[in-house]
Parts: structure tokens; C-alpha cells; sequence
């Protein structure tokens, strides 16, 4: 039998058919295993999820805030023995324009107290000239180093109107905060405020509304207790303040709670970034009072009770405090200080691991962002798309199957087989 023989007749035509089943099965398994292979890297793709976006502000969810956390992290409070803080001499200066923008206000204030209406005072305060932090120990116990200069409240309400323009056409937020809010002169940092997270001895959190009376956020939701840091009031003659008794001041004067009846931690220092203020965040526990107590001694008169024209009390568990951060009523009308403030406070409470898992499974509750599309689970977008990949892999597939057979068939004419026999 020679090589001709395979190549014409009956002998061809099996060898071509076989040589198509052969090319056809190669080609399907090599398929189907990269089809398998795809189908892998779409899941594993879905459940990673899109790399995070950088934020350098606190968020929660889809609920961002301007406070950036420049220490701290609830987990490890910062002592008081561990806060320093040193008053230079000089008195923060403010450029010409802005010191005409300042005395544009004492003129209104002054005419409003003329009328009778409600007005504000000229009261000492500082400005913040830096921040320096440091560790401390084979526990790296963190230090931190607060720097002032003296200010006043008139200096602070000129230098909110950051993005009212200049003669040159710049504003301040584009003149002097371009670097980043840590790098500001002094005269932009004329604000340093207080937030206490104030917790019960019955596990429940005191929320409170500030009232519309004041000169800044006024009507939002906010900490338990709020109290910025005042020359006249906080500092013992050449004395620096103590950060700590400023917190202690506005517990007292807003909910009427000597020191005494509660522990005081400091969590982190912050500054608000749409604002530029700087802040000290606190968590402080009640030794005795419960909610009930606390409400019913602010009933009875608290010296700067009209400050909060409103108080709640939650519980102090994960799931509530992300419910009610996240609540309709109240999720776009937070001071950017709160939701941090009481995020840390969970976690120095419950720990950080427990507090991260917990409010993750709360978010995915109560997270509901007005006019925002909830992202579809990576089960829920595999199964939308499972069914047209399927179709798309039987199609190839079967695509692959005629081209064997085309293949088939040209094999066959290759080896002869659809070729008449010459011998004759």
C-alpha cells in the first residue's frame, strides 16, 4: 500500500474527517477554557471592586466631610500630659485689605448693638501658627505641640470669607491655601474649637443642633458639646491654655456636667478644610448620668444652654450612630466635625476591627445617598451577565464546530479525496 492510496478514495475522505474532528476538538476545549478562564477574572473583578478613589478628608459611606484627621485615630488617645501647647508674643497680622474687611464688621456689630439685635463681640482668641507631633516610648504614646498667636473674633469672621475676592481678582483660599490647609499663615487658622462625644453610663450618645443664633453652622447637627478656645477665658494669666479644660469649659456651660462626673480622652486634632478651622476631637464618659439625666438636668438651666437649640439621645452602638449619621433628616445637615467625632468614639469604645465590620454591614443598610444609584453587588452584576456570556460562548462555540467541519472538508481536498482517479 503506498502513500498515494491515503490521499484518494475512501481512505482520503476518512483521513480528512478525521484530521476536522481532531482540529475542531482542539479548538473547542482551547475555547471553552478561555472562555472559562474570562469568566474567572469578571468575578474575582467584581468581588475587589474599583480601587478607592484618594480622599484625604474623613468619610463614611457616600457621606464626605471637609475635616481632615491630622492626628489621632481613636484607638490610641492622646494624654493630656501629652499636649503641649507654647504662645508666642507677636499677635497673628492680617494683610491691609483684610484688616479694612475686619473693620467692616465691627462697624455692623456695633450698629446692631446700637439697635438692640443680636450681635457679636470682639472676644480674644488665638490663631494657630503649627502643629507638631511626635511618639514618645518603646509604646510610641503620641505627643503633640500646639503653637498659637493671639487673635480675635472679628480677625476670624474677616478671614472666613475665603472666597470673597480681592482688588487682584485672587481670593483668600486661592492666595493662601493652594499648599494645603497645615501650611496657612497664622492669621488664616483664627478659629480652634472643642468637640466633645459625650457617652452615658447607660451606653447612650448626646447629639445636639446648634442653634441659628450663632456666627458659625448655625442650625446643623453636631457634637454633644462644643467650645472654642478664648484668651480670656482659657488662659491663667501668662499661663498657655490647656486644650483639655477648654473641652472640660464646654461640657459644663452646655450641658451643665461638672468634670468630676466624667472621663475625658482627647481622640484627634482636625482641622476643617471648606473652613479652616482647627479642632480637638473627645469622647468623654459619664461616671453616674444616664440620658435621662443628662436631659433632665439641662431642663433644669446650663449657662449656655441657648447655644444648642436642640438635644437627642441615641444609642451608643454602631448600627444607631450609622443610622442616624446616615438618616434622611439629618445626613446633608452635619457639621463636618460630627460624624468623625462619634466614628472615633465607636472605635475607641468597640475597637477598631469590630466598629470597621459593623458599620460596613450598617452602610449597607442605611447608606441611601439622595439621587445616587446604589452599586449593584459583584453577586448581582455576575448573574445579569452570566446568561448573555453564556449565549456568546455557545455561539462561538458552534461557530468553531462549522469551522472544523470547513476545515474537515479541506483537508479531505488536500489529501485527494474530492479529486477524480488518474490511474486510469
Amino acid at each position: 500500500m503506498n502513500l498515494n492510496s491515503f490521499s484518494t478514495g475512501l481512505a482520503g475522505l476518512i483521513l480528512g474527517a478525521v484530521l476536522g474532528v481532531v482540529c475542531s476538538a482542539l479548538l473547542e476545549d482551547a475555547l471553552k477554557d478561555r472562555l472559562r478562564l474570562v469568566g474567572i477574572l469578571i468575578r474575582h473583578s467584581l468581588a475587589r471592586g474599583t480601587l478607592p478613589t484618594r480622599r484625604t478628608e474623613f468619610h463614611l459611606g457616600t457621606l464626605q466631610t471637609s475635616m481632615l484627621i491630622l492626628e489621632g485615630d481613636g484607638v490610641t488617645p492622646i494624654n493630656e500630659e501629652s499636649v503641649r501647647v507654647l504662645v508666642d508674643d507677636e499677635k497673628a497680622a492680617l494683610p491691609d485689605e483684610v484688616k479694612g474687611w475686619k473693620e467692616e464688621i465691627a462697624r455692623t456689630q456695633a450698629e446692631r448693638k446700637e439697635n438692640g439685635e443680636q450681635h457679636f463681640w470682639n472676644g480674644p482668641s488665638y490663631a494657630v501658627v503649627g502643629l507638631a507631633v511626635s511618639r514618645e516610648g518603646i509604646s510610641e504614646t503620641p505627643e503633640i505641640c500646639l503653637r498659637l498667636q493671639s487673635s480675635d473674633y472679628y480677625a476670624f469672621q474677616a478671614t472666613q470669607q475665603l472666597d470673597r475676592p480681592m482688588m487682584d481678582g485672587t481670593t483668600l483660599r486661592t492666595r493662601y491655601l493652594s499648599n494645603g490647609p497645615e501650611a496657612a499663615p497664622a492669621f488664616m487658622n483664627c478659629s480652634f474649637g472643642t468637640n466633645v462625644a459625650m457617652v452615658t453610663k447607660d451606653h447612650k450618645l448626646v447629639i445636639a443642633k446648634r442653634s441659628l443664633a450663632l456666627g458659625s453652622r448655625p442650625g446643623v447637627w453636631n457634637s454633644s458639646a462644643n467650645e472654642a478656645l478664648s484668651r480670656s477665658l482659657d488662659s491663667d494669666g501668662r499661663t498657655p491654655p490647656n486644650i483639655y479644660n477648654v473641652a472640660r469649659r464646654g461640657v459644663d456651660e452646655e450641658l451643665a456636667i461638672g468634670r468630676e462626673e466624667y472621663r475625658l480622652e482627647l481622640l484627634a486634632i482636625t482641622i476643617d478644610t471648606e473652613l479652616q478651622q482647627w479642632g480637638a476631637a473627645f469622647v468623654a464618659y459619664a461616671h453616674d448620668l444616664t440620658g435621662q439625666d443628662i436631659l433632665a438636668r439641662r431642663s433644669r438651666g446650663a449657662p449656655d444652654k441657648w447655644e444648642n437649640e436642640r438635644i437627642e439621645i441615641i444609642d451608643f452602638t454602631v448600627d444607631e450612630v450609622v443610622r442616624c449619621l446616615m438618616s434622611p433628616e439629618r445626613r446633608d445637615n452635619w457639621s463636618p466635625m460630627a460624624p468623625p467625632l462619634y466614628y472615633l468614639a465607636l472605635v475607641n469604645f468597640y475597637g477598631r476591627g469590630f466598629t470597621e465590620r459593623r458599620s460596613a454591614r450598617a452602610l449597607r443598610i442605611y447608606d441611601r445617598s439622595p439621587g445616587l444609584k446604589r452599586r449593584p453587588s459583584a453577586l448581582m452584576t455576575y448573574r445579569s451577565v452570566r446568561a448573555p456570556l453564556r449565549k456568546i460562548s455557545k455561539g462561538i462555540v458552534q461557530t468553531y464546530q462549522v469551522a472544523g467541519k470547513i476545515l474537515s472538508s479541506a483537508a479531505a481536498l488536500l489529501t485527494g479525496s474530492g479529486r477524480p482517479d488518474n490511474d486510469e
